[in-house]
């Protein structure tokens, strides 16, 4: 998701997300979407499906010199707030580093997607784009939404976000699958999967980014009421 996509989700999660505890399981080595809520917890875990994004993210975390700078991501939130005072991402981002407390691999097959260590459960899940970019199917989809689902508290907070009617993203110009589904199917995969649907929005694209095909981006917000 482009940076500018961000505004859906900034406005739609600011009075759900609280506790102590987080995961990110975002595609990519991706900060942005933890800017706008990083505050409201002590501890995040950062989780990736591949091996390349944990070493970024290690770097980022020691404040390597050639760690990628998300100096342009603030500036688009700045912009989206109406403030134009930047100059204080030196200090959000050692503060926001502070507060990784861990970086691992991820498998969504797995029950325990953590697999071989087990964390303890969270408050709070945000993921952005992983499960659409890693299902074929919409029972793949809802087998690894419950996978992932394990390492939510009940009564915690799933910020889902993803695309409608999407297709493929490309990399290096190799193409890379993105599930097609819509509205009413991730309904029934959260209602089927525990959870009671707070909040949903659902936006036009707006990015002209032609490495990524979809037609709306969703952000859902979702409280964990069952175990599946």
């Amino acid at each position: 998701m482009p940076v500018a996509d961000v505004d859906t989700a900034r406005r739609c999660v600011g009075g759900f997300i609280k506790g102590d505890r987080m995961i990110d399981l975002s595609v990519g080595s991706s900060l942005f979407q933890l800017i706008p809520c990083y505050k409201g917890f002590k501890d995040i875990t950062i989780l990736e499906v591949n091996n390349g994004c944990i070493e970024d993210m290690e770097k980022w975390v020691k404040g390597e010199a050639n760690s990628y700078d998300w100096a342009h991501a603030i500036d688009v939130l700045a912009e989206l707030e109406g403030c134009s005072d930047v100059s204080s991402w030196k200090v959000m981002e050692n503060d926001l580093r502070s507060r990784v407390t861990c970086i691992s691999k991820c498998d969504l097959s797995l029950k325990n997607p953590t697999e071989p260590n087990v964390l303890e459960q969270v408050d709070c899940i945000i993921n952005l784009y992983v499960l659409g970019s890693c299902c074929k199917t919409i029972d793949d989809y809802s087998l690894k939404l419950n996978n992932m689902s394990t390492l939510l508290k009940l009564g915690g907070c799933l910020i889902l976000v993803g695309g409608f009617h999407a297709s493929y993203y490309t990399v290096n110009d190799e193409k890379f699958n993105i599930l097609d589904f819509e509205k009413e199917d991730l309904l029934k995969i959260l209602e089927d999967g525990g959870y009671r649907v707070e909040h949903i929005e659902v936006t036009e694209k707006k990015s002209s980014a032609d490495f990524v095909t979809y037609d709306n981006v969703f952000v859902v917000c979702a409280v964990k009421v069952s175990e599946c």
